[in-house]
C-alpha cells in the first residue's frame, strides 16, 4: 500500500507552549486519534520536533492520496484549528529492523 507523509505545524507561533484547555483537549484527542491508526497497522511512525520550529511528522499507508489527505483531515487537532497539515508521497529507502 502507498506510504505518505504528513507534515503538521501549529497554527500559531506560540504553540504548543501556550495551550488552553479546548485547544489541549484537541490535542489529546488528536493522539489517541492516531494511536487508533497504529493500532490498525497503517500509522508507521509519528512525532514531533521539540525547538522552534514545531513540526509533526507522521509516515502512513492509505490506499490513495485523496485518502491520506482524509486521515489527516479527520485529526481533531485539525478540524478544531490548531495545526495545520500538508501530506505528501512518501517512499522508504531505508529501515532499520
Amino acid at each position: 500500500m502507498p506510504q505518505f507523509i504528513c507534515f503538521l505545524e501549529p497554527t500559531r507561533p506560540d504553540l504548543p507552549e501556550n495551550l488552553s484547555t479546548e485547544e489541549s483537549a484537541a490535542i489529546e484527542a488528536h493522539f489517541k486519534y492516531y494511536q487508533k491508526l497504529l493500532d490498525m497497522g497503517s500509522l508507521h511512525i509519528a512525532g514531533r520536533t521539540h525547538e522552534p520550529p514545531y513540526i509533526g511528522i507522521l509516515i502512513y499507508e492509505a490506499p490513495t492520496k485523496e485518502d491520506a489527505i482524509s486521515i489527516a483531515a479527520q485529526d481533531p487537532a485539525i478540524t478544531k484549528g490548531i495545526l495545520k497539515a500538508r501530506v505528501q508521497v512518501f517512499e522508504t529507502a531505508l529501515q532499520a529492523t
